[in-house]
């Protein structure tokens, strides 16, 4: 367990994004987002740690053990990289995982997570990343990102609150549901195309397809790959 992974499984385990806990603590969400990725030269200052830990409402030994892994970051990489080593031999001669096993995964690989995108009525998407996730198996080439979605739209498919996770560079076919962009608002809907018509169909039968006419400007920003319903 490192020592930004440890921070990051505690504050999902309080069910807020770095945005919220970053205000909670009072510091900037790109700080934070530092911290969390693990990209600091040096560890957060003690008071910071504090906020931390608070913020996060660590008990006693779990404070402690946040203090350790951040003396732990202290360490120079060169004495790191050879006691992982020796942990893996330990759990490769113990049985518990192959010596090709990937251990980790790699900060390239974290999706990053856009805030808002409706699946409703359609709202400008903000550009600001608010949290990085990472999935195992998934390997992240500039080409995935995550949105959470708000809206009933498309239930029982896509549940309000979820976060999808999107591809962009595919093919968004006939039946596809995908992000899309009409006129500069951003949608998740699902693509059906006619010979007569373009549309964007909700799964909700209570809302009207959106159909898109002459001189409308259509962008498809990416197909929809898997939803994320308990996040």
């Amino acid at each position: 367990m490192t020592f930004h992974k440890f921070i990051k499984e505690k504050r999902l385990n309080l069910n807020l994004s770095q945005n919220k806990f970053a205000k909670l603590i009072g510091i900037t969400q790109s700080y934070f987002n530092n911290i969390e990725r693990g990209e600091l030269k040096n560890p957060p200052s003690d008071d910071v740690l504090e906020k931390i830990a608070m913020g996060l409402k660590l008990n006693e030994e779990e404070n402690n053990f946040l203090i350790f892994l951040a003396a732990f970051e202290k360490t120079p990489q060169l004495i790191k990289d050879e006691l992982e080593k020796k942990d893996k031999e330990i759990n490769f001669l113990r049985g518990n995982s192959s010596m090709s096993e990937n251990f980790s995964i790699s900060v390239d690989d974290q999706i990053p997570v856009f805030e808002r995108i409706s699946a409703g009525l359609g709202v400008l998407g903000e550009q600001e990343v608010s949290e990085y996730l990472s999935i195992p198996g998934v390997r992240n080439h500039g080409n995935i990102f995550a949105v959470n979605v708000w809206g009933d739209s498309m239930e029982p498919t896509i549940k309000d609150g979820s976060i999808i996770i999107a591809k962009k560079e595919v093919e968004v076919r006939n039946g596809d549901v995908g992000a899309f962009f009409i006129n500069d608002e951003a949608f998740v809907k699902r693509l059906k195309v006619t010979d007569s018509y373009i549309a964007l169909i909700s799964d909700n039968p209570n809302y009207p397809p959106i159909f898109i006419g002459p001189g409308e400007d259509l962008k498809i920003v990416g197909k929809v790959v898997k939803v994320l319903s308990d996040i």
